[in-house]
């Protein structure tokens, strides 16, 4: 755990964010989380704030609102796998 005070540097909570999850919090309130993050996160970030894929999540969740689904069976008999 690391407490950031005045004298703590950015430079210490990133090593320390490199490592575990470091969660910064400013007058009692979680304010921001640095956590360990590679190469493969950041091209799962960016898919996942991408907007057509955030369209498609709203989409689908609209179809199962509506009740527009398929039962697993159904699905194997539309892809011609059962």
């Amino acid at each position: 755990m690391v407490t950031w005070t005045d004298t703590t540097s950015c430079e210490e909570l990133m090593r320390q964010g490199e490592q575990e999850e470091v969660l910064v919090m400013r007058d009692g309130h979680a304010v921001a989380l640095l956590m360990p993050f590679d190469d493969d996160d950041l091209q799962w970030y960016a898919r996942e704030r991408d907007p057509a894929f955030l369209a498609s999540i709203a989409q689908a969740r609209q179809q199962v609102a509506q009740g527009k689904t398929l039962s697993h069976g159904d699905l194997k008999k539309v892809l011609g796998i059962e």
